[in-house]
């Protein structure tokens, strides 16, 4: 698996998921500053629109449409890696509306979402998520 460097952060053991057309899935992890653990970011045409953080205690998180909000931080309830796993698969198939009908760019706001593919890719995340917590001792 490779490694990736986006926004200054490196991606390590960086797997994609397409989803359809324009819609894909990163999972992957990181350690850096802002915390270490398994992460998933879903992209709207190459717009990181839901980043999923599982750093588990108080600090597993997801940022909402980054460039918008500047990356601000959707804290999670205090919990495990797993939890927050099983967190961010819910708001990856529940909430990925509320990115696409609050997004500035009209491109992203007219997208249509395959509910089936992106159930497909929902347990793949959470799958591997799983995988690389697994290999950091996270669980």
């Amino acid at each position: 698996m490779a490694s990736k460097i986006v926004n200054n952060q490196e991606r390590f053991d960086w797997v994609e998921y397409p989803v359809q057309d324009n819609v894909r899935l990163e999972v992957y992890w990181r350690s850096d500053r802002g915390g270490h653990g398994p992460a998933a970011s879903l992209y709207f045409h190459d717009d990181e629109v839901l980043r999923f953080d599982c750093f588990g205690g108080d600090e597993g998180h997801c940022h909402v449409n980054l460039k918008q909000t500047r990356g601000q931080r959707w804290y999670y309830p205090e919990g495990t890696v797993k939890e927050n796993i099983k967190q961010s698969g819910f708001d990856l198939r529940k909430n990925y509306l509320f990115c696409i009908l609050s997004h500035q760019d009209d491109r992203i706001r007219r997208l249509k979402i395959d509910p089936e593919k992106l159930e497909i890719a929902a347990n793949q995340m959470e799958n591997r998520l799983t995988e690389i917590a697994a290999q950091l001792n996270m669980l």
